[in-house]
């Protein structure tokens, strides 16, 4: 499931890596997202988004050097976030981000067809997927 958005956060970043002066970051990080229940707005920021909390949820590194590139879409290994010691409840998409926490850019989303609800003991398998297209 390849992320159905780029941010403008993470448009404005890559422009300004590549036409500006700001630094390449060293990790991006996967997180999910509980609300909002509809596809957010392009122009939505971290803060905007409701993590799961507790359980054993935390965002992921998805470390740089380690994504494969196919003509217009870069992939990332498997990523498993599995809950533990209580539900995350629904689920409504991944995300994106520079940092672990919200001091960071949110650079693009997946939103999911339907919710997924997250019990505990179980969990959510992403491929994290960039296209340039």
């Amino acid at each position: 499931m390849s992320v159905s958005k780029w941010m403008d956060e993470g448009e404005a970043l890559i422009l300004d890596i590549f036409l500006g002066s700001v630094p390449v970051p060293g990790n991006l990080y996967l997180g999910l997202y509980k609300v909002p229940v509809t596809e957010p707005a392009e122009d939505l920021g971290l803060s905007g988004l409701t993590e799961p909390t507790g359980a054993g949820y935390e965002r992921k590194a998805l470390v740089k050097g380690t994504w494969v590139r196919d003509v217009d879409v870069s992939i990332y290994p498997t990523q498993t976030l599995l809950a533990t010691g209580g539900n995350w409840g629904d689920i409504y998409g991944y995300f994106i981000a520079t940092s672990l926490n919200n001091s960071g850019k949110l650079v693009a989303i997946c939103h999911f067809t339907s919710p997924l609800n997250v019990l505990d003991g179980k969990g959510i398998k992403i491929v994290p997927k960039i296209r340039a297209s």
